[in-house]
């Protein structure tokens, strides 16, 4: 019984369909609660987005692609490693606990017992993030969609290990990197872009030293940047030049950079944001990954409100998984915006109906930074 919607039309009276978090994991505001008018403005000053529960979406559920506590504890342990090590200006002082490693590798154990029976993710990953939490929400985000990737490709466990440690500490070198720029909104100048880019050695020169982690933990950070085409950083490597687990981490980073909202723009929606990778496979992004993703991810998420090309507004129910941009939507309101009787329909069987704009936003309404 849930939908998503923008923050700014949060009402009193409304009920919270899933629980909010802090940037530390601790609960703000609980699933099922009555908004008040006092809630109001923290949790848009915080969220970008968020579901709730009323009649018209009455039997649509969100499925969690991963446990919300599974995926707190994932993080609680990037982020106690992650201060830790931005108190050393110094990258040969930084080392890597043992345990800290072990409760990682546990925890993507964890992670790839749930996703191999996963065949599609249905859910909107970029609201899970408040705007205090994006760099860990945006790692573990990342690491998800790796080894969906990862599963959906036969590579073994060990690989597959790997990949999701070389997923969730790929932005690390970030430490390293004045935060003001991190963090600025809109357009960087030339040299804070130069300073941005210093991330991915960085970030190598902190891991390959870890001798608890594989040196392709190392090389996740070191060619997350880097493109087929050479146009890439730092080392302007070109096609397989590049490791398999770049070429991975290069699609799935961005796709969750761009769906990701920010506190200055609404995240791009998951159809554009193919569109995107499409427009610049086998220039930057390797064909068959950025293919093969495009299988596993919803290009609507359940719960997205969409207006259809036939003027009807509806809520995606549930999505097709051969055809993930045709989902089963409830139509809630005729073509003069005028609510009506619920009903469900499957775009798989109505051709000539398409999704033309989803979450009050169309593809122009977005830029890309």
């Amino acid at each position: 019984m849930t939908r998503q919607i923008s923050s700014t039309l949060l009402r009193s009276g409304m009920r919270l369909g899933r629980t909010l978090y802090d940037e530390h994991g601790r609960v703000l505001l609980s699933g099922g609660i009555e908004i008040r008018e006092g809630f109001i403005k923290k949790i848009q000053k915080d969220f970008a987005v968020v579901y709730i529960d009323d009649e018209t979406s009455e039997g649509i559920e969100i499925k969690e692609a991963v446990p919300i506590e599974l995926r707190l504890q994932t993080q609680a342990v990037l982020e106690k490693q992650w201060n830790l090590w931005s108190q050393n200006t110094s990258l040969n002082k930084v080392s890597i606990d043992r345990d800290v490693v072990t409760d990682l590798r546990n925890h993507m154990k964890q992670l790839l017992s749930i996703l191999q029976g996963t065949t599609i993710l249905q859910e909107d990953l970029a609201t899970v993030a408040s705007y205090d939490n994006m760099t860990y929400v945006h790692s573990m985000n990342v690491a998800i969609y790796a080894l969906i990737l990862g599963v959906s490709m036969g590579l073994p466990e060990g690989m597959l290990i790997d990949l999701g440690l070389g997923a969730m500490l790929h932005d690390i070198g970030k430490i390293w990197v004045p935060i003001e720029i991190i963090n600025k909104p809109g357009k960087l100048t030339n040299e804070e872009y130069e300073l941005i880019k210093t991330h991915a050695e960085l970030g190598h020169e902190a891991l390959v030293n870890q001798h608890e982690l594989s040196y392709l933990v190392a090389h996740c950070a070191f060619q997350h940047h880097e493109r087929l085409n050479g146009s890439g950083y730092p080392r302007g490597l070109i096609g397989d030049e590049i490791h398999l687990f770049g070429k991975i981490l290069a699609v799935v980073d961005v796709y969750d950079a761009m769906v990701m909202h920010r506190p200055y723009r609404r995240g791009m929606l998951p159809a554009d944001v193919m569109e995107f990778l499409y427009s610049r496979v086998e220039k930057e992004y390797d064909l068959n990954l950025v293919a093969l993703f495009g299988k596993k991810v919803s290009m609507f998420p359940i719960g997205t409100e969409v207006k259809l090309s036939d003027g009807r507004t509806a809520l995606v129910k549930e999505s097709n998984p051969n055809f993930p941009g045709r989902p089963i939507v409830r139509i809630i309101q005729n073509e003069q915006g005028e609510a009506v009787t619920p009903m469900d329909i499957n775009l798989i069987d109505q051709l000539h109906i398409t999704i033309v704009n989803a979450g009050g936003n169309s593809i122009t309404d977005y830029f890309i930074d």
